[in-house]
């Protein structure tokens, strides 16, 4: 087995595993429901080509409605459908029809929208958490990006008790019935319509709307999908995935791949197993040992990975991952640290950071979300590797070895999650001059920009060379170092990827001990290897 057989084989593994404890918690599906799942995935087994966020401009230019997928519980999902929306010109007319409203609830929404009623009202109102139940968070930034442009909202969804392949098909002919008679209506207005991935299909939606308006406005029709898993393999395996964002399946089909497909059922894992918890009544239900995720077993299937990529072999036998719910960790946290170390400690969990305590062998999960377990593996790997003995909580002192620290474990997530994008010194600049004088958060904007000029004074020999900023706050050093970081792992992780570093090198990295006095010139060392590699990207709004 060749390096990408083996690379293609653990991702595939990775998904599967991902996608069965899902389906294992959802229950098996029937066979009329499997048979609709097989009508949309016929729509992936044509031929594609990779296509660019112009191509889809142009095609939208010419399109009266435009259908993309949701995939309710991944927030990039929401993120993309957002991303699209801002790209429609200011002069064209829009209205936006969403799965995740229902028809019945119209009169609310429109309330809602012009302010006659609270968030808090109308979600009650709605019933949203028994009707959908989704994070509101995820789909709140569309509903203030229609607010702010005053764009219209149109619930196409109609509530079943039941939910099967009957119930299905017949909320496709409702939402189509929706979606005709607003193109009907409104003829001079773009039809953006967010509804599930499944009923994009062809043969589900898009057909309902044809027998009603007529099979020539097919033409009028944009499709865009995300993140189709059967695509993602076929790029995996002309190693064509972390830098193709958008493949065209036809004249008027896309396929956004913004996520890789673990990174997509690991969310849906996440948003069940919350579900679950908000269920339970504290100690009552006898199920929850089988319904609560290991999050020892979660990470430390990453850590396997990352080692086994790297060549390295990493026993997970000590690895002990604690989250917020877990009372023994602050138990162990404050029977080892003095209180100066423990109020460190409690910043970083305040800050919803995910670490690793070398002391007392003990791994904190701020989040479940895939970016942050990958991340924490990689911190676990880099501290047995390299032999870590402490925490790093003496600011300005550590600050180098905290950028590295982000770095390698942005590296590691990277390896997981390819699709996860970083700021740049172009973005920071931005945010920057965004800001007010007494803005939070400014002076570790001005800390990374003037960290990353001496960078390259050091780098390019001005030895006397100093760093110019000096921040207030010791915590302006932890976001600096996260953002520079950030920037460091992308930039090592992509001349990974195209064999420009290797293997062994990122190995000789790793070993560096951050707990050295002599860390500061090796950083210095690393950083001069990693600014001859290519920048990925200017800037990441750049990616659709």
């Amino acid at each position: 087995m060749n390096d990408l057989q083996k690379w293609i084989r653990i991702r595939k593994d990775l998904y599967l595993q991902m996608e069965r404890q899902v389906r294992r918690r959802l229950g098996e599906d029937t066979p009329e429901l499997m048979r609709y799942h097989k009508v949309y995935e016929k729509e992936f087994s044509k031929k594609w080509m990779a296509s660019t966020k112009e191509a889809l401009w142009e095609q939208m230019a010419k399109s009266q409605v435009v259908m993309v997928g949701d995939f309710h519980a991944l927030h990039q999902s929401q993120k993309a459908q957002l991303r699209i929306l801002r790209h429609i010109p200011k002069e064209r007319k829009v209205i936006l029809a969403v799965e995740f409203f229902e028809a019945a609830d119209q009169e609310k929404i429109n309330k809602y929208l012009s302010g006659k009623m609270s968030e808090k009202e109308f979600l009650k109102a709605i019933q949203w958490q028994s009707k959908w139940g989704f994070p509101w968070e995820h789909y709140r930034p569309l509903l203030r990006w229609a607010q702010k442009h005053k764009i219209s909202i149109c619930g196409i969804n109609k509530g079943y008790k039941k939910r099967n392949a009957a119930t299905l098909r017949s909320r496709d002919v409702f939402a189509a019935q929706k979606i005709a008679g607003l193109a009907n209506e409104f003829p001079d207005h773009l039809i953006f319509v967010i509804y599930g991935d499944l009923h994009l299909a062809q043969a589900h939606i898009p057909q309902e709307i044809e027998k009603i308006l007529g099979p020539s406005f097919a033409k009028k029709i944009l499709r865009v999908f995300q993140n189709s898993e059967r695509i993602y393999f076929q790029l995996l395996n002309r190693e064509l995935e972390a830098t193709t964002d958008l493949v065209r399946i036809s004249q008027n089909v896309f396929c956004l791949m913004s996520v890789p497909p673990w990174v997509k059922w690991q969310n849906y894992l996440m948003y069940l197993e919350q579900a679950y918890d908000l269920e339970l009544d504290d100690d009552d239900d006898d199920d929850f040992d089988e319904q609560y995720l290991d999050y020892t077993d979660h990470v430390g299937r990453y850590v396997k990975i990352i080692s086994e990529e790297l060549g390295v072999p990493v026993s997970v036998a000590d690895l002990s991952v604690y989250t917020a719910r877990d009372a023994s960790f602050w138990t162990q946290v404050r029977d080892h640290y003095d209180a100066k170390k423990l109020r460190w400690i409690e910043a970083m969990i305040a800050d919803e950071m995910s670490f690793y305590l070398p002391e007392i062998s003990a791994a904190y999960l701020a989040r479940g979300t895939v970016n942050h377990a990958a991340s924490l593996a990689m911190r676990y790997v880099h501290a047995r590797i390299s032999d870590s003995k402490r925490v790093l909580s003496e600011m300005p002192a550590d600050f180098l070895g905290q950028i590295w620290l982000e770095g390698i474990a942005y590296f590691g997530s990277k390896i997981i999650n390819h699709k996860r994008k970083t700021d740049t010194i172009a973005d920071i600049k931005a945010s920057l001059s965004s800001r007010g004088p007494s803005d939070l958060g400014k002076e570790a904007l001005q800390l990374a920009l003037a960290q990353k000029m001496h960078e390259l004074m050091v780098i390019t020999g001005v030895s006397n060379h100093r760093l110019q900023a000096r921040p207030r706050k010791k915590w302006s050093y932890m976001v600096s170092a996260a953002l520079l970081g950030g920037m460091l792992g992308e930039r090592l992780y992509g001349g990974y990827r195209k064999k420009m570093i290797a293997p062994t090198t990122i190995l000789s990295f790793l070993k560096k001990s951050v707990d050295a006095e002599s860390f500061g010139v090796a950083y210095y060392d690393i950083v001069e290897v990693i600014e001859s590699l290519p920048t990925p990207f200017h800037s990441k709004r750049e990616k659709l």
